[in-house]
């Protein structure tokens, strides 16, 4: 039995970490709120104070998210995550020849 949960371990720890994800949508879900409330004071016309600075707070919101989470820089992190041609000479993957229903589509 201590063998499996061992391996159980060993496997859970190679997964990847998404912890990232989990925070990418908090700061999504905070900016989105507050420009909800941006949007609302704006439509009751309230162009006062309170208005001013729930702008000033989105606008700092956004930054914030712009340069934690720009979106290139992630895809391209993803995109160095997997070599499918590597995966393949490993004998990890396979390649898989097109059918010929597949020539017809073009």
């Amino acid at each position: 039995m201590p063998l499996i949960a061992i391996a159980l371990a060993s496997a859970l720890s190679a997964l990847p970490d998404i912890g990232w994800e989990r925070e990418r949508a908090e700061d999504a879900h905070q900016l989105m709120l507050c420009q909800i409330h941006r949007d609302q004071l704006a439509d009751r016309g309230e162009k006062s104070q309170t208005y001013q600075q729930a702008k000033a707070v989105c606008d700092l919101l956004a930054r914030e998210y712009k340069q934690n989470w720009d979106f290139d820089a992630h895809d391209a992190l993803a995109a160095e995550a997997v070599d499918f041609f590597d995966l393949v000479q490993r004998g990890e993957a396979t390649a898989v020849p097109p059918r010929k229903s597949d020539h017809a589509l073009e």
